[in-house]
């Protein structure tokens, strides 16, 4: 199967799985834009259970950008510990709540892009506040959606086309409603689709996955 109806029938086979097994996390109930922003921040290079392990003690004691602003960093690393990186994501942290506070009168900035001014902050977190947040459709992909497009749709050489993941995201999202889409994606690598041993017998889409037709 290939072309448009690939795409659609990829598309709804991944959501009705993810109706039916998607993971409860806290960050996906709240439309708080501060806790959507922050969330992706902490998200970066940990697992989700890290995060949601520390999810409600955080945000208890860092209710805004001023509670963040206003804390030691020592006391911040501390916080953030278990999920790795505290250093460098402290960091981040404390710039990005002094950007806020200092140039955007407390508001996250209404272009998601401006908040690249903070080091460390690229293009995956900015476009997945923008997606969740915003309910924008942006582009974005993180180990577990890149594998999930590369075997689905068997990935060329990436040297020549680096724009091989946007390109299929772009065909693949749906019109609206795009992040309950990327989290069925992230859930599906998660658990199904995994890098070791991806579980092809349970898979959704393995009749439509180029890179399990050769197997």
């Amino acid at each position: 199967m290939t072309g448009a109806k690939k795409y659609s029938v990829v598309r709804e086979k991944l959501s009705e799985w993810y109706d039916e097994n998607k993971r409860d996390y806290p960050w996906r109930k709240t439309t708080n834009m501060y806790r959507i922003l922050i969330t992706e921040i902490l998200l970066q290079k940990t697992i989700a259970s890290n995060v949601n392990n520390i999810y409600d003690e955080f945000f208890k004691k860092y209710k805004d950008f001023s509670a963040i602003h206003g804390a030691s960093i020592n006391s911040l690393q501390s916080d953030i510990k278990s999920l790795g990186l505290s250093n460098k994501r402290s960091k981040i942290l404390k710039d990005l709540s002094k950007l806020v506070l200092t140039e955007y009168k407390g508001r996250i900035p209404e272009d998601s892009g401006d908040l690249k001014k903070v080091t460390g902050i690229g293009d995956y977190v900015c476009n997945a506040y923008a997606c969740v947040a915003l309910n924008k459709r942006t582009f974005f992909s993180d180990v577990n959606i890149k594998r999930i497009i590369e075997r689905v749709f068997e990935a060329p050489d990436l040297k020549k086309e680096k724009d091989f993941v946007k390109k299929k995201l772009n065909e693949l999202l749906p019109s609206t409603d795009c992040k309950h889409f990327y989290w069925g994606l992230l859930d599906y690598g998660s658990k199904i689709c995994t890098k070791r041993t991806p579980k092809c017998d349970v898979c959704q889409i393995a009749k439509n996955c180029a890179t399990f037709s050769k197997i």
